[in-house]
């Protein structure tokens, strides 16, 4: 009986050393931050972000060589976005690694529809020819919204990995509690601030108005760019007859704008983390914290 033990454990020893290692690469640093939480501590998982950590929301972003090099992976599992945000890695992923598996993290979920890329109004003029649907993909920057994603990284990883499939439930779990513990405290502050009327730079915070009964009224660096002077007077105008009562600004821009337009309107600035990017080597939980802090400052600004 000893002798067989002893065989059977050499054997498993075997298959666990030579056990392969699963490559999961994030296209957007919320993506990542999220999914690092659902593979905490899973054996042969490899996460990373694929992209440079204070990249932000990357539209427009091009693959560097470095980059590319990482879509190359043996046993390849991309969890991405969606919606538009990084298209940028789908073309040269087929290319390269045409059987690596993809996740969609906000697939299925309640999306934000706007036309010409625009929820509200701003001061970019658009010259098409005719309108389009645009979907926003900033799921993320809500945690209501983040929970469904969670949720729909965790699905995918259980599918590519069902061997590890009850640690991506548990994990996943764990967040989705968290999560909902911020949902409730949401909850608690939509009673004190919908309602209220406020300015953004552009539409990344869309899904948490929502969920607290924000009204926007107007985005300001909508196209990325600064407004011209007459842009400047349309936003002025807007915020007065909106009775708009704050600015809500973003780290990954310039409060210039935002603070020339408070000045002129009497109404404060205040800077929130949509978590759209931030440090390489942020802490667990970095994700709720960011969070948690955008609801207290929303609180302190806005609250009676």
């Amino acid at each position: 009986m000893n002798k067989w033990l002893m065989v059977w454990a050499a054997m498993v020893g075997i298959a666990l050393c030579g056990a392969e290692t699963l490559n999961v690469s994030c296209t957007t640093y919320p993506v990542w931050l999220l999914t690092r939480e659902i593979t905490d501590g899973v054996k042969n998982v490899r996460t990373e972000l694929m992209i440079p950590a204070g990249t932000g929301c990357p539209h427009e972003y091009v693959l560097t060589p470095a980059d590319m090099r990482k879509l190359g992976a043996k046993n390849l599992l991309v969890v991405r976005n969606g919606l538009g945000l990084d298209d940028f890695v789908l073309k040269p992923l087929r290319k390269m690694n045409p059987g690596a598996k993809v996740i969609d993290a906000c697939a299925g979920l309640k999306v934000i529809h706007s036309e010409c890329g625009c929820s509200h109004e701003h001061a970019h003029h658009h010259e098409h020819a005719h309108h389009h649907e645009h979907v926003n993909p900033h799921l993320f920057a809500s945690p209501d919204t983040a929970a469904g994603m969670a949720a729909n990284i965790a699905a995918g990883l259980m599918k590519a990995d069902p061997v590890h499939a009850a640690d991506y439930r548990k994990n996943e779990a764990v967040l989705r509690g968290k999560l909902l513990q911020l949902s409730e405290e949401m909850e608690k502050l939509k009673s004190r601030v919908a309602g209220k009327t406020i300015i953004v730079q552009h539409g990344v915070f869309d899904y948490l108005a929502r969920a607290l009964g924000l009204k926007i009224a107007a985005e300001i660096q909508s196209g990325g760019t600064a407004p011209s002077a007459a842009e400047m007077r349309k936003l002025v105008r807007i915020i007065r007859e909106s009775k708009a009562a704050v600015i809500f600004t973003e780290p990954q821009y310039s409060e210039q704008t935002a603070a020339a337009l408070a000045r002129e309107c009497g109404i404060p600035v205040c800077q929130l983390d949509p978590a759209a990017g931030g440090p390489a080597h942020a802490p667990r939980d970095y994700f709720l914290r960011v969070m948690r802090e955008n609801l207290k400052k929303i609180g302190s600004v806005l609250a009676e």
